[in-house]
């Protein structure tokens, strides 16, 4: 961890490191934390098959979640992650960026056809939102708590047009 910690302070991009062991993970990242000060993201491995997972399994969450950081502005400085997770599939930038859905303020959506797409991507509509892989459509307002969220999205709508996003 000492030599990741310094490794992680001179790095020109991402570095990962691997372990042996699923174990080690948590010791290992707060180790490196603190000797480098900085955090790194933990890159888990499935403990059942891909197939068997979905939205609300929250280890794909966290898969998904350090792949589109690696993908974006400012990707993480350091990953940790178990040797079980390189040999475990991840799905391209391109299958990504065609699996996500995109909204801002001031975009025009068809609500109805926006909840069958999150349907269809393995959502489950609910009364409620709770925890991640759940939507719930009432009235003007849809709660929405994708999958590598840290927090649910609240996005209001005015007809078909998107109003405010936030967190709740």
């Amino acid at each position: 961890p000492l030599v990741a910690g310094a490794l992680t302070l001179h790095a020109p991009g991402t570095l990962v490191v691997v372990l042996a062991h699923v174990g080690d993970l948590d010791d290992y990242r707060d180790d490196i934390q603190t000797f480098s000060g900085i955090a790194p993201d933990i890159f888990p491995a499935w403990e059942r098959l891909p197939r068997e997972t979905g939205p609300g399994d929250e280890v794909f969450g966290r898969r998904l979640r350090v792949l589109k950081d690696l993908t974006g502005d400012a990707p993480p400085k350091v990953i940790v992650t178990p040797i079980q997770s390189f040999l475990q599939p991840v799905p391209t930038a391109e299958r990504l960026a065609a699996a996500s859905i995109t909204l801002r303020v001031g975009d025009t959506v068809e609500v109805d056809a926006l909840c069958r797409r999150l349907v269809e991507g393995g959502m489950t509509r609910v009364e409620v939102v709770e925890v991640a892989g759940e939507f719930s459509l009432r009235g003007g307002i849809l709660d929405v708590y994708p999958p590598d969220a840290l927090d649910p999205l609240r996005v209001e709508f005015f007809g078909d047009e998107v109003e405010s996003i936030r967190t709740f």
